[in-house]
């Protein structure tokens, strides 16, 4: 390939490619000894940065190269908060300063001369055991992202070698002067990613450019092997289709690679938000939707603990929240709840990444919210206004039967003595028509609800309605007295009634016990037979929905214990109104 260009173009390229890496490498040591100075009263990391600037200043000129075998171990133990870690690590980058400091004072004294010296430089790759083990026990978040522009730089650095490998025949900084000037500008990557990794290793993502740089690692030299491979094949045009084939399924390898080195399979926003809404769409009836939202952004970052608060709800906490980070849920500018989340262990922060996830989560949960709280204000409204309803319905039953009915009662009395006094046909017919409202208004009453459910309580309504079981034995246990509110005796005399039918049709029990007890402001209702049990399979007919109908009307809940032998249902309703309890 170098035979292609003109001598004196690559001469003069290779001259200006080196003076272009000794000019950056030069600027940049300046914006890094600028860094230093202003950071060296406030923190320590003014050591990484001068182990920063000796390596840039060893890329300046050659005399300054033995510069790297010191400059880099200090980098690498030191970097980026400017501590030894682990500690011991001062005594290897001591020894190597000898061996540097005599290169620098006599250039070529040991590298020219002492076997060992390939062996010493080859060595340097050791010191990144110190970068891993502070990666991995002892760096904050900040601290992690400034290592991976180092990471990221050196993957680049490697890939530009690679492919100057590859258009030079091996040939890489030796032989043509194309082959040197290319070599210069594969230097840069790794010169630019310092400085950023110490000045400003947040200004930009470096995760997202990370993660493209390993899919290209992982994607183009398969993509060139495919090539090479199809190539050997007779026609010519067997590794150009050989490439199209692959690129897809290669990419993909790629991509799922770099997902789980850079991201450590963690989803992206587009995969996080699907997931949080299919959850949504799913959802079971035990599970609030600020649970699924927590639950969700917990899962999507890999946390150990979150925390989800609002006025509307009770809050929901999962593992020990302890450095928490907030993140408002508002919607049409209205705050709905606040989203608590502690970092991933070992970590102080968040990344960009999971910021941008964790966004995407927030700005599609933040709907969910309004309409799981608008669903709460509805349920809660229904409960009280059925409350209100049987309330007044109790209220009437009273006026009608205690106090319309005796009146209408006296009224015929003294039509009846009216019409035997003067044996007028007129005073006859007033007497049958105050006898008929009599009845009417009695029937009235009665409709409006059963007159045992007032006058002799909840538990023998229940014995006075299910006395017809057909030989089913049922046992009703109770607190006494059990004062109940109008609306939940009515509703548990309804829901027993519909539990002892389906008991009758379905379950061929032979007892049936219902028990009634009251507990943290809720009446709690257990109908247990001794049947067959609910088969795995179980369609809700009429009668199931009935009864959750008639428990969500208050706020309550209904389900079946699939666990217990024969066939349980559990009932809880609040003896109040609900308030803020979300759906």
């Amino acid at each position: 390939m170098a035979d292609l260009w003109p001598g004196g173009l690559a001469a003069t390229a290779h001259e200006a490619t080196y003076l272009a890496v000794r000019v950056v490498s030069v600027l940049l040591a300046v914006v890094l000894g600028v860094h230093a100075a202003r950071t060296a009263g406030r923190r320590r990391a003014w050591l990484a940065t001068v182990a920063a600037v000796l390596v840039l200043a060893a890329f300046t000129t050659r005399a300054l190269a033995p510069l790297w075998f010191v400059a880099f171990p200090l980098l690498a133990s030191v970097f980026p908060d400017g501590r030894f870690v682990p500690r011991w690590t001062v005594v290897p980058v001591v020894l190597c300063a000898v061996p540097a400091t005599v290169e620098l004072v006599r250039p070529g004294a040991w590298s020219d001369h002492q076997p060992w010296w390939s062996y010493f430089a080859v060595s340097q790759v050791l010191f990144l055991s110190a970068q891993v083990y502070r990666y991995r026990r002892r760096a904050t978040t900040e601290e992690r992202e400034s290592v991976r522009w180092i990471i990221l730089g050196t993957l680049l650095t490697l890939a530009c070698f690679a492919a100057v490998a590859a258009g030079f025949d091996g040939d890489v900084g030796e032989g043509s002067d194309w082959s040197r000037a290319t070599a210069n500008l594969a230097i840069l990557p790794i010169t630019l990613s310092i400085a950023v990794g110490v000045v400003r290793p947040r200004g930009l993502d470096v995760d997202r450019a990370l993660h493209l740089t390993v899919t290209g690692w992982v994607a183009v030299p398969a993509l060139a092997a495919t090539y090479a491979s199809a190539s050997t094949l007779p026609g010519g045009w067997w590794g150009a289709a050989a490439v199209g084939a692959a690129a897809w399924p290669v990419g993909l390898l790629g991509r799922r690679a770099a997902d789980w080195g850079v991201y450590r399979g963690r989803p992206d926003p587009t995969d996080a938000t699907s997931r949080m809404l299919a959850r949504l769409g799913e959802r079971e009836t035990s599970r609030s939707v600020p649970a699924i939202v927590l639950d969700a952004a917990v899962d999507a970052v890999y946390l150990d603990a979150g925390r989800i608060t609002g006025t509307w709800f009770e809050p929901v906490e999962r593992g020990t929240i302890e450095h928490s980070t907030t993140f408002p849920l508002t919607y049409r500018g209205e705050e709905l709840a606040v989203l608590q989340l502690s970092p991933r262990r070992g970590e102080s922060g968040f990344t960009a990444r999971d910021r941008r996830v964790l966004a995407a989560l927030v700005s599609h949960a933040a709907p969910a919210l309004h309409g799981a709280r608008t669903l709460a204000d509805l349920l809660e409204s229904r409960a009280r206004l059925v409350t209100a309803r049987e309330e007044e319905r109790r209220r009437l039953r009273r006026e009608l039967h205690d106090s319309l009915v005796p009146a209408l009662s006296g009224l015929s009395l003294s039509a009846a003595a009216l019409a035997r006094r003067t044996g007028q046909p007129e005073a006859t017919e007033l007497h049958r028509d105050i006898k008929e409202v009599m009845h009417q208004t009695r029937e009235i009453a009665y409709e409006l609800r059963p007159p045992v459910l007032d006058d002799h309580g909840l538990v023998a309504a229940i014995v006075d309605r299910t006395a017809d079981a057909d030989g089913l034995d049922i046992r009703v246990t109770a607190p006494e007295p059990l004062v109940l509110p109008a609306a939940v005796d009515l509703a548990a005399l309804r829901i027993v009634i519909e539990a002892v039918a389906n008991t009758r049709k379905h379950a061929a029990a032979g007892s049936l016990a219902v028990d009634l007890a009251v507990r943290d402001g809720q009446l709690e209702l257990s109908v247990s037979d001794d049947g067959r049990g609910l088969p795995a399979d179980v369609r809700p007919g009429i009668g199931m929905h009935s009864i959750d109908e008639r428990a969500a009307e208050l706020g309550g809940t209904a389900r079946y214990d699939r666990a217990a032998a024969g066939c349980r249902l559990l009932v809880t309703l609040p003896l109040q109104a609900p308030t803020g309890s979300p759906p």
